[in-house]
Parts: structure tokens; sequence; C-alpha cells
């Protein structure tokens, strides 16, 4: 412990307390300027200023206090020297006017590039700001990091682009002859890539979840009534799968093994239904089969309907000439594009790839389809050196994309066929993989992003509702759980809706 202050020290105290009073009452100001656009006090922005102010100490000098004391005299004799003590000085106190307090020194609010600074400290990362279209900040936006779920957004551009907003899927069931007195022969159930496609009791669930409530789901009964309105009443060689649009790849080769064990991605194929899941919910497992899966469905709802007929055949294709029996269409790609988003459906992402690959001659395979997303975001003008991408979803650690790639892609939304590439994102406190997120901050309905996460790789990519709009991207990597991935993405999306200005 110190020891305390002499009293030569005392104006010295007081005068060091004036200045800690001034600095006190300087930084409440700056924490009633910096505030948050709803009013409430944005604490990390006035924290952050305060730590930025640095009062020096004032230059004083101590004040005099009494007189200086007469010397001695001296006496002095032939025998001996006597020193005599002067008399007690009878001079009054002096005392001096005390100095004027320093004039504080002025308080400067961080602006929004230090503070963004601040918060990426030690963060491996990137991050890009535009306001308007023009670049605020920008934090290694050109270097490559993995983006998680934030890459559906790429593959959403690739999709819309070549394939168009109005494109819909459709699935048919065909028969190498019409119906004759309420019997077809036989049928075959041809897939063409619908992710959507769903049984009444599969959209039944998916409505019970936030997250899912509102996908533009293919009702597959929409076939069984079909059948029922053309008279058919019974199928003696039942029916068959045609998946041959897409050459059979259930999964994605570089996938960790649990991505499959724990049904976080159905069975992929041409032909699937209920997300190629044979169950949902708490004994959630893919099909092993999606075709023979979709094609049982279908029989269970024909049965149901009065229809009769043995179980399903896999494998084969429909024969030449055949005529079509029934046919279901998908919402529009829009539609689908925006489902994919908002819930960050790994299925439909993985599905449009297999698509894209299709479209250019390709098998339907994966690599194929990843390939062609990239090829055609950069034909876009997206910015695509530094992308390489395994998969269509962002599971897959492999995946690699740019801050500055990623709001590329987001900025197409500013073009009429790719608005939903912004439309189609979740909402802070209302909607998707946000709607839990942001509530009675000043993000909530403000915020509209593409979130992402698998263990290590945090993302974020969207827009926030201000004047003028601000567009960003965030991608974080490193080790750390999802806590710590949340709490880097609010810190960012606290500054960003601040009001703290670039």
């Amino acid at each position: 412990m110190s020891p305390p202050a002499a009293d030569g020290n005392r104006g010295r105290v007081k005068t060091g307390l004036v200045g800690a009073l001034v600095t006190v009452v300087a930084a409440s100001a700056l924490a009633v300027v910096a505030t948050r656009s709803d009013g409430r006090p944005g604490r990390a922005a006035t924290t952050a200023a305060v730590r930025q102010v640095v009062i020096p100490p004032p230059a004083t000098t101590p004040p005099v206090t009494e007189a200086p004391a007469p010397p001695p005299v001296v006496s002095s004799s032939s025998s001996t020297s006597t020193t005599i003590a002067p008399p007690p000085t009878t001079a009054p106190r002096v005392a001096t006017a005390r100095p004027p307090a320093p004039a504080p020194v002025p308080l400067t609010p961080l602006t929004l590039t230090a503070a963004l600074e601040q918060a990426l400290g030690g963060v491996s990362g990137c991050l890009i700001v535009e306001d308007d279209g023009a670049a605020i900040f920008d934090h290694d936006s050109g270097s490559s990091f993995v983006p998680a779920s934030s890459q559906k957004l790429l593959v959403a551009a690739a999709a819309l682009s070549r394939l168009g907003p109005n494109f819909r899927f459709e699935t048919k069931v065909l028969a190498a002859r019409p119906p004759q007195d309420g019997s077809l022969d036989d049928a075959w159930l041809v897939g063409a890539g619908d992710p959507y496609l769903a049984t009444p009791d599969y959209a039944g669930y998916l409505a019970t979840r936030q997250r899912t409530v509102d996908l533009p789901l293919t009702p597959m009964a929409a076939l069984a009534d079909e059948f029922v309105a053309r008279g058919v009443r019974a199928i003696p060689g039942g029916l068959h799968t045609d998946e041959t649009r897409y050459q059979p790849e259930r999964s994605v080769p570089s996938w960790k093994p649990s991505y499959v064990t724990e049904a976080e991605v159905g069975s992929l194929g041409a032909l699937t239904v209920n997300e190629g899941l044979a169950s949902w919910g708490p004994s959630q497992r893919v099909a092993s089969d999606p075709a023979v899966s979709a094609a049982t469905a279908l029989g269970r709802l024909l049965s149901d309907r009065g229809v009769a007929l043995p179980a399903p055949t896999g494998g084969g294709s429909a024969p030449p000439g055949a005529v079509v029996i029934a046919t279901v269409r998908s919402a529009p790609l829009a539609q689908i594009v925006a489902g994919m988003l908002r819930a960050s459906d790994n299925y439909v992402a993985e599905m449009l790839v297999k698509e894209l690959d299709h479209q250019y001659g390709g098998p339907g395979l994966t690599a194929g389809g990843t390939a062609r997303v990239v090829e055609e975001d950069g034909r876009l003008g997206v910015p695509v050196d530094g992308v390489h991408l395994a998969d269509g979803s962002g599971l897959d650690i492999g995946n690699r994309a740019t801050c500055r790639a990623l709001l590329g892609a987001l900025t197409l939304s500013r073009l009429a066929p790719f608005s939903v590439l912004d439309s189609g994102l979740a909402i802070a406190g209302r909607t998707g993989t946000l709607a839990k997120r942001y509530i009675g901050s000043p993000a909530e309905v403000r915020l509209a992003a593409k979130t992402g996460w698998i263990n290590g790789a945090a993302a974020m990519v969207g827009r926030i509702a201000i004047q003028p709009t601000r567009r960003f991207a965030l991608l974080v990597n490193g080790s750390f759980g999802w806590p710590a991935a949340e709490a880097i993405e609010d810190r960012i999306v606290a500054l960003l809706t601040s009001g703290l200005t670039p």
C-alpha cells in the first residue's frame, strides 16, 4: 500500500480529484451521445469510446503555505561560542490561490472502422462492409476461408442464372398406354430432381417447426389425386422407379460419415421424397433407396384412395413413347431458393448442384455441379478467385470462399432475376435461422442474413435496413464452439447497427 500523502501534497490530491470528476462527467456525456438507433445506450460503443480517452495529469506547483525561517544567530566570545536560536516566526500563513482545473480533453468516440478492427482483433477471418455499394470497411476480404452454409448464396445465384427464377421441377407418372376400364398395366414414377416433393405427414411435421414452417413443398398427394381423376382403380404391374436424370450418388464422398448416419442430409437422387429421409423427428434416418421410398410413398397414397397395386419395383426407366398419366410441378425456383436460404436447407443446396450439372450436360454429380456454380458465378461478375466448392450445402470442410465473393453474390439481388437473394434471407427475430436471435435489439427486423455454422467456421452475409443500405459479409474460422461463434457475430452486428460513423 502507498503511504498517505504528506500535507504539502494536499493541493495536488484535490486537483487530481477535480480532473477525475471532469473525466467521469465527460464520459457520461459521451455515453448519452453514443446511443443505439432505438434510443438505448450502445454498450459496446460507449465502453470502447471511453477507453480511448486519456486524461494527462495536471501540471501544478505545490502551493506555498508558510514563510521561510530566518537563519540562526551566532554569538562568539573569547572563551565560548554560542549559537542562539532565532525567535519563533510570527509571519502569517500565506494562502495562495489554487490553480484552475485543467480543461477537459475532448472525447472522440470510436469510428465504426476502428470499432470493427478492435472487434476482429485476434480473429482469423474476413469482413467487408458496404453502404449503398461503396466499401466502408475491408478486412482481408480477398482471403479464402471455410464458408459453411453462407456458400448457399453462391449456389443460389448460379441456379437462378442458369435455370431462371420461374423454373419448375416436374415429377411425372408415365405408362406404356393409357388406362383401360380403370386399369393401368404398370407405371413409372419419373424423378426430375424436385428437392421438396413431400407426403402430407412430412409436410405436417415441417409445419410444426418455426424454421421450416413456410417451405414451398410439392404435394405428392396431387399425383395420387390425378390418378383417381383419370379413373384408375388398379395397377396390376405396380409402380416402377426412374431416377435416370442423375447418376446415383447418395451423398458427397468427402463428407464425414456422421452426416449420413445422423441424417444431417437425406439420401440424394433424381427421385426422392421427404428430402431423402425414411423417418424424421427424434428417430430421423436417411432412406437407403430414395427412389423406392418415393414409389412406396405414392403407392400408399394411391391405396388410401382405393387404387389396388403391389409393392413397387426399383430400377429401370420408362419405355420410349410412354404417355403421361399424372404430373405435379414444384413451386418456382425463386421460392425454392428462398426456402433454402431462410432455413439453410442443406438438402435443397445439394440437389440444386446436381441439377446444375445436368443442365450443363453432365451426369448430375456433385463434383460437376460445384464446378458449374463457380463458373456461372464468375460469368455473373462475382469475384470467384479463391473460391472452391466441394459440395453445395457448405458442410464439407474442404469448401473455401472469400468475403468478397459472398458479398458479390448478395449484391446481385439488386437485379430483378436475383431479387430473392435478398428477399429470401432469414429476418432477425422473425424467420428462419434468425427467428430467435436479436429480439429486442436494434438488429431485430432490420437485419436479414444468410447464416452459416459448422464446427470451427461461422458466417453471416446480409443486409441491414438503414440509410444508406448496408451489406456485409463475415467469415470466421478457428477452434471454437457455437457459443463463441455466436458471440463474434453478435459483436459485429451490434457495431453495424450502432449508429457509429465510418
